[in-house]
C-alpha cells in the first residue's frame, strides 16, 4: 500500500512558506481532509494528489510516497463476469 511521505512533502512545503495542512490544501488544491487521511495512512494517494503535489513542490513523484509493506489493503472481490447483452441499458432507451 502507497502512503503519504509526510517528512518528504514538509521538506519540499516548508521553503514555500507552507507549514499547515491548510497551507498546502490552499496551494496544491487538496481538500485539507484528504491530506488529513493521506496522512493517517487511512487512504491511499492518488496519481492526481501526487501530481498535485509536485506541480506545487517541485521533484519527483516517488518524493511524495512509499510503500508500506505492512499496511493491509483491502481485499478486492472479484466481479462475476457479464453475460454478453446482460448489462445496465443506456439511458433513454426502452
Amino acid at each position: 500500500m502507497l502512503r503519504l511521505y509526510m517528512d518528504g512533502l514538509w521538506k519540499k512545503a516548508r521553503p514555500h512558506g507552507d507549514t499547515s495542512v491548510a497551507a498546502v490544501a490552499d496551494r496544491t488544491g487538496i481538500n485539507k481532509s484528504t491530506l488529513h487521511r493521506l496522512a493517517a495512512g487511512s487512504m491511499e494517494p492518488s496519481l492526481n494528489t501526487l501530481w498535485a503535489l509536485r506541480q506545487a513542490y517541485g521533484g519527483r513523484l516517488d518524493t511524495f510516497v512509499y510503500d508500506d509493506p505492512h499496511a493491509k489493503r483491502r481485499p478486492t472481490v472479484p466481479r462475476p463476469p457479464q453475460a454478453p447483452g446482460r448489462g445496465r441499458r443506456p439511458r433513454g432507451t426502452t
